[in-house]
């Protein structure tokens, strides 16, 4: 029961990982292409401020239930739900070097936009931080796939 309990919370907190990238991937990507670069930094600080304390919490869960889970399921190495949750860590990390080596240095770079600001390529900062968040949202995306093929295939 207690595995059962962690494998669940395990995928709540990756699903919980994987739609704050898709919202950003699949909804406000084409929206932040297109207002303003007022509007965009405007925006990115405003969301920075809120979610750096929940981005934390939300990320270093997940990793600690992930890990937890490889390790719980090693005793099998060649079933497909360690396969699945070992291949779901691997792009959670990914996610997570993306976002602390270039995703949250463009953002403190964003918090330095000052309005109408034209001394800097900005636009070239926000088209960077669109892209970045595209191949972020690849790499969750493929952890989530695999972590829940390994649990509806997998009978460890």
């Amino acid at each position: 029961m207690v595995i059962k309990t962690i494998r669940l919370l395990h995928l709540l907190s990756y699903m919980l990982v994987t739609s704050q990238v898709l919202f950003y991937l699949f909804i406000l990507s084409d929206a932040l292409k297109v207002i303003s670069l007022d509007s965009f930094f405007e925006q990115r600080k405003a969301i920075d401020s809120l979610m750096l304390g929940r981005f934390k919490l939300m990320y270093y869960s997940c990793l600690v239930l992930s890990l937890g889970i490889v390790f719980l399921s090693a005793r099998n190495p060649s079933s497909p739900f360690f396969i699945s949750s070992l291949v779901a860590l691997i792009f959670l990390i990914v996610d997570l070097v993306i976002t602390i080596k270039v995703s949250m240095p463009l953002n403190s770079i964003a918090h330095t936009y000052a309005t109408g600001s034209e001394s800097a390529n900005w636009e070239a900062v926000r088209i960077e931080w669109l892209n970045y968040m595209k191949y972020r949202g690849v790499a969750i995306m493929i952890g989530m796939v695999s972590l829940i093929a390994g649990l509806v295939f997998g009978k460890n």
